[in-house]
């Protein structure tokens, strides 16, 4: 009876190593951090990603800036035009600045929605999406308020039109040569995942089931700099379009010779 009671209770103990030492094998079945920093690559949840993105995405954040900073030049151009559109553009400023505080806080709400197990959310590319949406629109209430608070107190000065005028020039040539560097470094990190994901031992990585659940990795671009192309495509769009529109011609000059760059049709939004 004895023998019996131990063989079973050998048996399981056995059962459950074999099993505890199974799980270690698929948790710590994939790549190490090591064998993916020789490929240039990193972790981020399920997902493979280029380190080269963060080079992307800190360009493409310096486009957003200077397409918020154009904006707000814009603004001041045109309120030099007349006392009434000075108070007109003040209106304006004020309800765009509600609408993205209403975006924002639908955006929380959402976030606030999805569930999570463990403290991890269950729909990680939703997840993402709603993050990168809730920072951007962030960033938009806070420099919109801190512009309408600078300029509602301005009083309407037909003299200051030649400066607007200059400043606006000069900060719409910026962000049009900060779009050209974006669509290059955009183009390479395209051509590196394409070189990366023909890598064999990539492609094993990508077969293997990791963790507890079993899920297969995937190979970037992330969600975020998804959303930086595509925000990269829209100001392009742009360009084509206002090179492209009657009455633009004394406008072209040099920037005529390519489309990848933002041009007026764009400038008074601040695309995400």
């Amino acid at each position: 009876m004895r023998r019996r009671t131990m063989g079973r209770i050998l048996g399981g103990l056995l059962g459950l190593a074999a099993l505890a030492a199974g799980v270690g094998v698929r948790a710590g079945g994939g790549p190490s951090d090591t064998e993916l920093a020789k490929l240039g690559l990193r972790r981020s949840g399920p997902l493979l990603l280029l380190e080269a993105e963060s080079e992307v995405h800190a360009k493409a954040k310096e486009v957003r800036q200077l397409t918020r900073q154009l904006s707000q030049d814009i603004a001041r151009q045109q309120m030099t035009a007349s006392p009434e559109q000075h108070q007109a553009q003040l209106k304006l400023l004020n309800a765009q600045l509600n609408q993205y505080k209403a975006q924002l806080n639908t955006t929380r709400n959402a976030l606030n929605r999805i569930p999570k197990r463990r403290g991890y959310p269950i729909n990680y590319a939703l997840y993402q999406q709603l993050t990168y949406n809730r920072n951007m629109l962030q960033a938009e209430v806070n420099q919109g308020t801190a512009f309408l608070n600078q300029v509602k107190n301005q009083k309407f000065d037909p003299k200051a039109r030649l400066q607007a005028d200059a400043d606006v020039r000069n900060r719409r040539e910026e962000r049009n040569l900060a779009v050209q560097d974006l669509r290059k470094l955009v183009d390479g990190l395209q051509e590196k995942y394409a070189a990366v994901a023909k890598e064999p031992r990539v492609q094993k990585w990508l077969e293997v089931p990791e963790g507890s659940a079993g899920v297969k990795p995937k190979l970037g671009p992330s969600h975020t700099i998804r959303l930086d192309i595509k925000m990269l495509e829209q100001l392009e769009r742009g360009s084509a379009e206002g090179n492209s529109g009657s009455g633009r011609a004394g406008r072209r000059g040099r920037r005529s010779r390519t489309t990848k760059q933002a041009a007026p049709a764009g400038d008074s939004a601040s695309p995400f």
